[in-house]
């Protein structure tokens, strides 16, 4: 029996280090999650007030302040180059006394985003080794809404609903089979965006 059992273990051993070499960093089953630290740029329906001296002077609809932001993602394939998935997180910011009265917030959006991953398909379509199994190379869509706590220097804080939606594009390299690092690009959920990738 031993002498059946160390070949076996020996080929599985061969199988399991040969078989991440060949895997697209992108494919039809991928399973993707992603904790990322950048910028943010959310539409705030709040009517706020542009305060001069104590009386309002002027009436808003929205307003865009630019967050720093945690994001976490997941993506999950639904086609050999397709993937969709969510995306939240919590971000915040603080204003100087020159803006508006508007002393900073405390934000958490939470939204849909669907990827094209190009770059598999020009290595399904190209002779050259082009690194596929270690990058992901993609372009994709967000939309989303969420909630935003924001203070203002005279009291009148307030919850407030966001919306976002836009394009994006980035970039995964796995140094290993299932973890990575990434970046973003893009408009909506994120301006900027960095961070690391895991395949589960």
């Amino acid at each position: 029996m031993k002498k059946y059992i160390y070949p076996i273990i020996a080929v599985l051993f061969l199988f399991n280090s040969i078989n991440p070499a060949k895997a697209q960093a992108w494919e039809r089953n991928s399973k993707v999650l992603s904790l990322g630290f950048g910028a943010s740029q959310f539409f705030h329906l709040d009517n706020y007030y542009y305060l001069g001296g104590n009386k309002p002077r002027d009436f808003r609809a929205w307003h865009l302040p630019i967050t720093g932001q945690i994001n976490f993602q997941g993506e999950f394939g639904v086609h050999k180059y397709v993937g969709l998935g969510f995306t939240t997180g919590i971000g915040g910011a603080g204003r100087g006394p020159s803006y508006y009265g508007y002393a900073g917030e405390i934000n958490a959006p939470i939204g849909f985003i669907v990827n094209f991953h190009f770059y598999q398909l020009i290595a399904d379509n190209t002779q050259k080794n082009i690194h596929a199994n270690k990058l992901d190379i993609y372009a994709g869509l967000n939309l989303g809404s969420g909630i935003a706590f924001s203070f203002y220097r005279d009291g009148r804080n307030r919850v407030v609903p966001l919306a976002f939606g836009g394009p994006h594009v980035g970039i995964r390299y796995y140094f290993s089979p299932r973890v990575g690092i990434n970046g973003e690009l893009g408009w909506g959920k994120s301006l900027i965006n960095a961070g690391f990738v895991f395949k589960i």
